[in-house]
């Protein structure tokens, strides 16, 4: 038996494992209902234990009581061999951690879930000692060390950590350590154990792998470490992965491609000769549209190297690249283009039976989605509020047999309409975005069936009629006095934008339906100022990586073509489908969308319950660039995305203080996603200085910006600056601990480091009317005077700007904070200081 060894050295995690993948079961509880009162956004700055299951503590309860036993294994274990667990068979593979300190198994569970997973390593000492160690885990871990128990640790505390000290005897050679780890999975799920050595003397991390080479393995490893594509973003042509076998013998690699947690997957394999440098893996307009998250597997006789990348794939050569003037005509390329390349979702279904085509897909689809509504499947509110249209539009042709027509009618009657009805599901209703779906849909099925008893709640329709109205009035209410907390939301937008719309064409209430109105205005408007040429590319309430990167195949952006022709048009489903049907027009916004060369627009806002987040966003024709000022510095970030700049919609740059070390990983925030740790964020005009402090206790002690250099036509790094240029615009970043690139994976040529707990950036847009040339922006810039807390621009003079005192320019104080909902908007001409 052959094994791989790593070192283990003072205060370095055990980070290398055996695993046997998740053993899942799905899990019933008592219905029960939830009660709360107060503001449905308090998690986002609290955490989630505000709105805590009360299932989990029938689930935590239970556990508790169950002792629980090593697993009895009648063959050794090594990549490739099997682990029967509960009527359930696993293969054990070899954990390749990638940065990361975890042995984590995270990801989305649309219902209640039992996860179980089981780790095993060894730790070799070359003497007989005693060994301190730190445990890390949300859920539970139980420890056993050379058939052992000496540990189980059970917080059970839903995505947040919790830790542990303990100490175990270690015997000289070899020392077993099996882990069984579980939680609960809800949505979401945080699921992992940590293990920090905190010894002094140096161990080793000691794995079998059958008759694998280990210099194999490393080779492997070290080359699927450094693997990368040239790009996060490919409109045409081949799609290559830079990959370079580093065996003398060919190696197999697997990919999948996936856009949706439950949509459509597609798989490719590749055999890769020695010495190759390069991997193609297709053409894009072959590999389809979306916001790809691939897995790559490296299958190496009975290894499997395992690492996740992103792409952003939009073949351009698909797009109608005529575009009308018309709404009515914009509407019309919509509904056809998502007919022929749209999700396989129920929105692209009622596009397709609107249009008479393949019912039979159709159908199928519909059933799909029912069965995800009948178990109550977290977001599954996303695609209900459709049926609503679909019956609405087809229940009275003959296009489907009265019986689909009966099953959407019972999934109608059984549906759970909001937290304070019986249910064991983990359907979220605590955001925005979510509450205004659920009140949707409660009216919708109460409007469609006023006189049918509703068994969940025991009411007559007519009832969850009024009882909606008044959940949706408040809900309007609130989003006039306040905006969104979930502010420029390009994950969110579009699932507002869909409730709204449902409203304002199929309720009968007419209150209801100008609210409805009035919350699509106002929503245009805010994406009209918010997005540069048709992208809404800028700060964000709640985001995610793939909406940062992927500004093509964004929602938003296809809502933005079809209401006014700017930006593209794309396959996503999600309010587009229902726009392109709607009676509903966008008011006329087209003047802050198409501004001049000459034209100047700042707009600062309110959004969120009172003293929340205050926005500033300022854009011209060459860019934009956007900010939440002064929120919550220094505070625990989650997904908000706090300065943001745009220059064209692969030209964006940002800057945060990664909340996980991994790549591409689950955490909210996450490596590129949210804040670890929250700036403070000054802006006037198109510059902004960004002030980090970092707590000693956070262990990521450096930020980094996102600056795709392929993005740009030049690109030029010197000591603390880094300067790029596309067609006229510019940008310069600033770190005053300085730049480095990081120069291979994932991230080759888009990362800008810079270490350190304390730091200060500084991001300027500009362009070729403030100056004539890039080289001349480039020196300006690299000249202008620079002390501690001042900056002198050479345009806009003095600024002042540090953690606690004002921000000031050419000492003059600017007011940024206590803005109003509706916002002030000033536009002028070329050149106001």
């Amino acid at each position: 038996m052959n094994q791989i060894i790593y070192p283990l050295n003072h205060h370095k995690p055990i980070n290398r494992w055996l695993v046997a993948g998740t053993f899942e079961e799905e899990k019933s509880f008592k219905k029960i209902t939830m009660d709360f009162t107060g503001d449905l956004n308090r998690w986002l700055t609290e955490g989630f234990a505000v709105f805590e299951n009360p299932n989990r503590k029938e689930f935590i309860d239970s556990e508790l009581k169950v002792i629980k036993e090593k697993i009895e294994r009648s063959e050794e274990v090594s990549p490739g061999k099997s682990l029967t667990y509960q009527s359930s068979t696993k293969t054990w593979q070899l954990y390749f951690p990638w940065k990361n300190k975890k042995i984590e198994q995270s990801g989305f569970w649309q219902q209640p879930t039992h996860l179980q997973s089981w780790a095993i390593t060894n730790i070799r000492s070359n003497k007989a000692q005693k060994a301190s160690f730190k445990l890390f885990t949300c859920g539970s871990v139980n420890l056993w060390v050379n058939g052992e128990k000496v540990l189980q640790f059970s917080p059970y505390t839903r995505n947040e950590e919790k830790n542990i000290h303990f100490e175990v005897m270690l015997r000289e050679g070899d020392n077993e350590f099996l882990v069984l780890f579980e939680d609960l999975a809800e949505r979401d799920t945080l699921f992992y154990f940590r293990m920090d050595y905190l010894g002094i003397e140096d161990l080793e991390m000691v794995l079998p792998i059958g008759d694998t080479n280990s210099d194999d393995i490393h080779l492997l490893e070290e080359a699927l470490k450094i693997a990368y594509f040239p790009s996060d973003v490919l409109t045409s042509g081949e799609v290559s992965l830079y990959f370079e076998n580093p065996l003398a013998g060919q190696v197999q690699l697997e990919c999948e491609f996936k856009t949706e947690w439950w949509g459509e997957k597609k798989e490719l394999n590749r055999i890769v000769p020695p010495n190759c440098e390069k991997v193609a893996l297709g053409e894009v307009k072959e590999l389809g549209m979306g916001n790809v998250l691939l897995s790559i597997n490296i299958r190496y006789q009975s290894v499997v190297l395992q690492k996740n990348m992103f792409l952003q794939l939009y073949p351009e050569n698909l797009v109608p690249q005529d575009v009308s003037d018309y709404l009515h005509i914009r509407k019309q390329q919509a509904s056809s283009f998502i007919a022929k390349y749209g999700k396989k979702d129920i929105h692209r279904a009622y596009i397709l039976a609107k249009a008479g085509d393949d019912l039979k897909l159709v159908e199928s689809i519909v059933r799909d989605t029912l069965q995800v509504i009948n178990a109550r499947f977290d977001c599954s509110d996303f695609y209900f509020n459709q049926l609503f249209r679909f019956w609405a539009d087809f229940h009275d042709t003959r296009l489907f047999e009265e019986s689909l027509w009966e099953e959407c009618k019972q999934a109608i009657l059984n549906y759970r309409y909001w937290f304070d009805e019986p249910g064991d599901d983990v359907m979220w209703f605590f955001s925005e975005n979510h509450a205004l779906l659920f009140h949707t849909c409660e009216y919708l099925a109460g409007q469609l069936f006023p006189d049918e008893i509703f068994p969940n709640a025991n009411i007559l329709g007519s009832v969850h009629v009024e009882r909606a109205k008044v959940r949706l009035k408040n809900w309007f209410e609130k989003f006039n006095d306040e905006g969104l907390a979930e502010w420029n939301s390009s994950a969110y937008i579009p699932i507002n934008v869909m409730g709204f719309l449902q409203v304002y064409d199929l309720v009968n209430d007419l209150e209801l339906k100008n609210a409805a109105k009035q919350a699509l205005d106002t929503t245009f408007r805010l994406m009209a100022i918010n997005c540069h040429d048709g992208y809404l590319s800028c700060s964000h309430g709640r985001i995610y990586e793939k909406e940062l990167k992927g500004n093509y195949n964004n929602a938003t952006t296809s809502l933005l073509w079809i209401a006014y022709g700017k930006g593209t048009l794309n396959n996503s489903t999600f309010a587009a489908a229902a726009l392109s049907v709607s009676e509903y027009e966008p008011p006329d916004y087209r003047s802050l969308i198409n501004l001049t060369p000459e034209e100047n627009v700042v707009f600062k806002h309110h959004q969120g319950t009172t003293g929340f987040v205050d926005l500033y966003t300022y854009k011209n024709s060459y860019g934009l660039l956007s900010s939440a000022v002064e929120y919550r510095p220094s505070g625990s970030g989650y997904s908000e995305h706090v300065i943001h700049s745009t220059l064209s919609p692969e030209a964006i740059v940002w800057i945060n203080h990664p909340g996980e070390e991994t790549e591409l990983g689950t955490g909210r925030p996450s490596f590129w996603a949210g804040n670890g740790q929250l700036p403070k964020v000054d802006q006037y005009q198109d510059i902004a200085i960004i002030h980090y402090k970092i707590e000693p206790e956070n262990e990521i002690d450096y930020t980094h910006a996102y600056f795709p250099i392929t993005a740009f036509e030049q690109v030029e790094i010197v000591e603390n600056w880094c300067f790029g240029k596309i067609g006229d615009a510019y940008i310069a970043l600033y770190a005053k601990n300085g730049l480095s690139l990081q120069n291979e994976g994932q991230n080759k040529n888009r990362e800008l480091i810079s270490i350190g707990r304390e730091n200060t950036w500084i991001l300027r847009n500009s362009h070729v009317q403030q100056f004539a040339s890039f080289s001349q922006f480039k020196n300006s810039m690299k000249n202008a005077e620079m002390e501690e807390f001042s900056f002198q621009d050479p345009i806009h003079g003095e600024i002042q700007s540090s953690w606690h005192g004002p921000f000031t320019v050419n000492s003059k104080i600017q007011l940024n904070s206590d803005q109003q909902t509706e916002g002030v908007l000033e536009k002028w001409s070329f050149i106001q200081n």
